[in-house]
């Protein structure tokens, strides 16, 4: 009876150590599988990162540019005040500009160094619009 007692604690012995190392390995595969997720989550942020970083640069460029370009449209602007609205069209319109600032500036401004006229503001009997 002793024999089988002592059989029955070298079993039982035996299946701590097994649980032991069961709960062992499941804590080491849980730290491993815990680790590779969280490489995998940094590198992904590190590419969303770099991403977010990239796009950054290209909206500050896109900025840049656009900050640019209306400098260079406001550059390019001339508003006239007071001359008389007797134009018919777009071309009788360049031709009063024309006249005007080579009576009163002295250049040579020709039709090819206008882009664009236009009046500014509501058409009304009693005022001139801006030129």
């Amino acid at each position: 009876m002793e024999e089988v007692m002592n059989i029955l604690r070298k079993i039982q012995s035996e299946l701590d150590e097994q649980k032991l190392t069961i709960v062992k390995s499941a804590e080491n595969v849980t730290q491993q599988v815990t680790h590779n997720i969280n490489l995998k989550l940094e590198e992904k942020f590190k590419i969303m990162e770099e991403k977010y970083d990239n796009l950054k640069e290209k909206l500050e460029n896109q900025e840049k540019r656009l900050h640019f370009l209306e400098k260079q449209l406001r550059q390019k602007n001339i508003v006239i005040f007071g001359l008389a609205e007797t134009e018919t069209s777009y071309e009788n319109s360049e031709e009063n500009i024309i006249n005007f600032i080579n009576r009163y500036f002295s250049l040579g401004l020709d039709r090819r160094d206008i882009q664009e006229t236009r009046r500014i503001g509501k058409k009304e009997k009693s005022l001139d619009r801006l030129l």
